[in-house]
C-alpha cells in the first residue's frame, strides 16, 4: 500500500470512529472506522491487504457520499460556516475514495468497461 492509501484510511477510519463515538452517526460506524484503521498497521495490511482493500474503499464510498448528500441537503435549509466546512470535508473524502478506487483497480488488473 502506499502513502496515500495509509493516509485516507488513517483519516476516514479516525472520523468513522469520532462520528460513532460523539453520537453524530450509528454506533455502527465504529466497524467500518475499525476496519479502515486496520488496513494501516502493517503487519495486517500485508497480509489481508488484497483483500481488503477494495471492500473498505466501496463501503467507505456509500457512506462518504451519504454524508454529502445529508450535508447538502443540510445546507438548503440553513447556513452555518460548520456546515459548508463538514459539506466540503465529505465531499473530498468521497473525490478522494473514487481515485483509490479506480487505483486499487488499475492496480488489480480489472477491466470496468
Amino acid at each position: 500500500m502506499n502513502k496515500s492509501f495509509t493516509i485516507l484510511f488513517g483519516i476516514i477510519g479516525i472520523y468513522w470512529i469520532l462520528s460513532s463515538v460523539l453520537q453524530q452517526g450509528s454506533f455502527l460506524l465504529l466497524i467500518p472506522g475499525i476496519l479502515s484503521l486496520a488496513l494501516v498497521i502493517p503487519i495486517i495490511s500485508n497480509r489481508y491487504a488484497k483483500n481488503l482493500v477494495l471492500p473498505t474503499l466501496l463501503y467507505n464510498l456509500i457512506l462518504t457520499s451519504y454524508q454529502v448528500y445529508s450535508s447538502s441537503s443540510i445546507l438548503l435549509s440553513r447556513f452555518i460556516g460548520i456546515e459548508i466546512f463538514i459539506f466540503l470535508f465529505n465531499l473530498i473524502l468521497t473525490l478522494s475514495i473514487i481515485y483509490l478506487i479506480f487505483q486499487t483497480l488499475r492496480s488489480m488488473n480489472i477491466d470496468i468497461s
